[in-house]
């Protein structure tokens, strides 16, 4: 359906603005590193498909890709929503950011009558399938850290590669299934998190976006750092 206001969207990467452009109300659009995403950001570190923007009628829907989104409005507040999640903006402002990629990414909605008067439409190519030459960046830029401390996040974060439900206690649940103290691996979390805030320049606070850095949006944690002996143990058959 197609909404009752219009909508204008601007694109900000690092320190700079790319762009503003109306978004269409009658078709989604991409935005991304696909060749034919409607707002194509090139950069190495974006995702092919960081988000698109479907219209409604009271706005426009934005469904995320692998990176999770921060979303900021007078509706919400500030709320991170996990990856794959579908958000509707309404008429007013709002600002959607990643603060999982590599470097700053932002794109700026406004909803609104007359907002997008005079833009150029965003409009997807007709080959959005054809997926770029290159993948991500951040999706093969390896974490240096000791074997000790991948082995207890891969523990840790088991549940996300096999798509478990998570305990109600990570840390507690992995020390014991690793023999170790609860604090040991909170220690752990802790400096990794540090090490990947300071290289990445990211801002990840929880255990739950650690985990969701490291074994689903970059891959820097995979199966084969899970311990042969614990690999299916504590997991649902």
């Amino acid at each position: 359906m197609e909404p009752l206001f219009d909508g204008r969207v601007t694109l900000k990467v690092a320190d700079t603005v790319r762009g503003t452009w109306a978004l269409p109300k009658w078709e989604n659009v991409s935005v991304g590193r696909l060749p034919a995403a409607g707002l194509r950001i090139e950069d190495s570190w974006v995702p092919a498909r960081l988000c698109r923007f479907m219209p409604y009628e009271l706005g426009w829907l934005v469904q995320v890709g692998r990176a999770r989104v921060e979303v900021q409005n007078k509706y919400l507040g500030r709320v991170v929503f996990p990856a794959r999640s579908v958000v509707a903006l309404q008429p007013g402002r709002s600002r959607l950011l990643f603060p999982e990629l590599d470097d700053y990414c932002m794109l700026g909605v406004v909803i609104g009558a007359g907002e997008a008067e005079g833009l150029p439409v965003l409009e997807d190519g007709d080959d959005l399938g054809v997926e770029p030459r290159r993948r991500t960046a951040y999706a093969v830029d390896r974490i240096e850290m000791p074997d000790s401390h991948r082995a207890i996040l891969a523990v840790a974060f088991q549940h996300l590669m096999v798509r478990a439900e998570s305990p109600g206690n990570i840390a507690l649940a992995a020390a014991q299934r690793l023999g170790k103290s609860e604090q040991a691996v909170k220690n752990v979390m802790a400096s990794t998190r540090k090490k990947v805030n300071n290289e990445r320049w990211l801002n990840l606070q929880t255990t739950d976006q650690l985990g969701h850095y490291l074994v689903r949006l970059t891959r820097n944690v995979t199966w084969e750092d899970v311990p042969v002996p614990l690999r299916d143990e504590g997991l649902p058959r």
